[in-house]
C-alpha cells in the first residue's frame, strides 16, 4: 500500500508512480536517496523544499507538510523548526552556534547540505536539505552533514592532514573523500593520489549508514 506522498508524486507524475522520485530528485537538486528517506518517513524535507514541492503539486504548503509522517528515527529531525541562531550564524567568520552555544546543552542542530557548499565552508539556507538533532558528544566538532555514496557525512572543518582518517579533499577542481594513509590519500574505487596534489578540507568524525 503506497503512502500519502507516493499517492501524490503518482498523481504529479501523470498517475505512474515509477520514476517519480528520480524526477522529483532531479527538479528538486537533491539526490534519489533523499528523497526515498522523504518517501519512507524516515526525513521531513526542510521548508525550502516544501514550498518548492508546493509549487510543483500546485498545494499550499499545508497540504504538502501533511503528506509526511512523523519521523521518529534516530537521529530525530526539526527541520520545520530549526535553531534560528546556527542559520544566522553563517557571517563572514564562518562563526557556528554548535561552538558558541550558551547553553552549552547537551544536544546541537546539525546542517544537511544537499551539496559540499560552493562558498565552502560558509553555507546559505537554501543548500539545506533538513536539520538534525545530534548528541553534542558524538558531533565532536563536526558542522554539518553531507550525502555522498548513499551514507551521511559529519564534517568537522580541517586544513592539516590526519592520518589514518578519512577526510573531505579538494584534488582536480573536484570535492573527494579519502582515507590519509601517510603521504598518500587513498579515494573511491581504489583511486590514489599523494597528498601534496590536494587540499585537506574537512575530517569526517562520524559516518551513518542508511537503514532499510
Amino acid at each position: 500500500m503506497i503512502n500519502k506522498f507516493e499517492k501524490q508524486l503518482e498523481k504529479w507524475n501523470g498517475g505512474v508512480l515509477r520514476g517519480a522520485q528520480a524526477k522529483l530528485a532531479r527538479l528538486l537538486q537533491v539526490s534519489t536517496a533523499t528523497v526515498a528517506l522523504w518517501t519512507t518517513g524516515k526525513r521531513r524535507p526542510s521548508k525550502g523544499y516544501v514550498a518548492q514541492m508546493a509549487q510543483l503539486f500546485g498545494l499550499d504548503e499545508f497540504s504538502v507538510m501533511r503528506l509526511f509522517t512523523p519521523v521518529t528515527t534516530y537521529p530525530e529531525a526539526h527541520p520545520f523548526s530549526p535553531l534560528p541562531a546556527l542559520r544566522d550564524a553563517q557571517g563572514p567568520e564562518n562563526a557556528y552556534s554548535a561552538d558558541n552555544s550558551a547553553a552549552q546543552s547537551n544536544s546541537v542542530s546539525i546542517p544537511l547540505l544537499s551539496a559540499v557548499p560552493l562558498h565552502y565552508p560558509a553555507f546559505t539556507g537554501c543548500e539545506v536539505t533538513e536539520w538534525w538533532t545530534l548528541p553534542r558528544q558524538r558531533t565532536q566538532g563536526g558542522k554539518y552533514l553531507l550525502d555522498i555514496n548513499n551514507a551521511l557525512w559529519l564534517i568537522k572543518p580541517a586544513s592539516v592532514w590526519v592520518d589514518g582518517k578519512t577526510m573531505l579533499i579538494w584534488e582536480g577542481g573536484n570535492y573527494l573523500l579519502a582515507k590519509v594513509q601517510g603521504q598518500t590519500l587513498l579515494a573511491a574505487a581504489g583511486q590514489t593520489l599523494p597528498t601534496d596534489e590536494a587540499r585537506p578540507l574537512g575530517l569526517v568524525v562520524l559516518k551513518m549508514d542508511y537503514i532499510g
